[in-house]
């Protein structure tokens, strides 16, 4: 009896644009040119989706969009713990206020990297910041960030994390989503379905 003829093998098919969801804060932290952040994630190739959270949005809900999410932006804050919900592979890019980058990093950019996650840390400058103008470009405040943080967790809150708004570099901040677009187009869609189907043999 004849052998079956193998199946021909079929081209790995090109993914659409990747999904880039933004998570925007309205309080504090808020980022101040969100259209212009739009624009340059659809210029980088990634369809954007803006994310406004609020305390009655239903978890299914949150964990739907980002269990089918390629990447996920947000200003550091309580929002980033949902990249929990992402899937191994997918991109975190953290937007790091002046005076937060020990707690970006340890709340959210190690877990992210342990649990399997491509994580991009966009570090907010001092003339970005709305301490800045608040304070002055070379305060204390805004400069030496240890200086305050050394007084204990309060008085860094209340400077940093509830006075502090943010207008990223979109030159700066579109090189990191060039790296994130190279990343996911590393990371195939035929890659991940072999290893599925490699694992089921096992």
């Amino acid at each position: 009896m004849p052998l079956p003829l193998a199946s021909p093998s079929l081209p790995c098919p090109r993914p659409a644009k990747p999904k880039l969801l933004i998570f925007i804060r309205k309080q504090n932290r808020v980022l101040l040119n969100l259209p212009h952040v739009v624009t340059a994630c659809r210029r980088a190739g990634f369809a954007p989706h803006v994310m406004n959270l609020r305390r009655q949005t239903p978890f299914p809900v949150i964990h739907a969009a980002l269990a089918s999410a390629d990447a996920m932006v947000a200003v550091h804050g309580a929002a980033v713990t949902h990249f929990l919900f992402m899937r191994p592979g997918s991109v975190l890019l953290q937007i790091v206020p002046v005076g937060l980058d020990w707690a970006a990093d340890a709340f959210y950019g190690k877990p992210a990297q342990q649990l399997g996650l491509e994580y991009l840390e966009y570090k907010v400058a001092p003339e970005e910041s709305s301490l800045a103008a608040e304070y002055g470009l070379n305060s204390t405040v805004v400069r030496t960030p240890w200086v305050i943080s050394s007084r204990g967790w309060w008085e860094m809150k209340k400077v940093y994390m509830d006075r502090q708004n943010v207008t990223v570099n979109i030159k700066r901040f579109g090189e990191l989503l060039k790296a994130a677009r190279t990343h996911l187009k590393n990371t195939t869609v035929c890659a991940k379905a072999t290893g599925a189907a490699t694992a089921a043999l096992r």
